[in-house]
């Protein structure tokens, strides 16, 4: 049984969970790495800077995908910077790791989101992040039709 779990259970819960979010995409000169803090936090050896960030759940609508919205306070140029190095048609991949503070090495819940529509202004950085993305693509890349492969027709 994991520490978030044990200190959950419990009547007065010492320290609480911590969310940890790291961003990547080949464009970047390395992860984002961020933690749902005002303090930087350690875990696993890697740190993570303290940027507050807050998800905004899917609403239910009939008909539409649901999409998770994530928005991250912009407070300083570093995010921006990273962001508008994003190269066209690549995709932006985040992952959400849930830790307890009193150990913050041990990763209880993983979460990896595939992040779109991403934008910025001066105060906060918004994405989107649903399997939109992939469920739109064509199943097949190639398509045999009289205009794209007219030798076998």
């Amino acid at each position: 049984m994991t520490a978030l779990r044990t200190n959950s259970q419990r009547v007065t819960n010492p320290g609480g969970s911590m969310e940890l979010l790291e961003i990547a995409n080949p464009g970047f000169s390395e992860p984002m790495r961020i933690c749902n803090d005002v303090e930087d936090v350690v875990s696993q050896n890697v740190p993570y800077i303290g940027i507050p960030f807050r998800f905004t759940l899917p609403e239910d609508v009939s008909g539409a995908n649901p999409q998770l919205r994530l928005q991250l306070d912009n407070v300083g140029r570093g995010i921006t910077d990273e962001l508008e190095r994003r190269q066209p048609g690549s995709v932006t991949m985040a992952k959400l790791i849930v830790v307890d503070r009193t150990e913050p090495d041990v990763h209880a819940h993983v979460y990896y989101l595939p992040l779109t529509n991403v934008s910025v202004t001066p105060t906060v950085a918004t994405a989107t992040a649903s399997a939109d993305y992939w469920m739109r693509q064509s199943a097949c890349r190639q398509i045999a039709d009289p205009h794209h492969l007219p030798g076998i027709f």
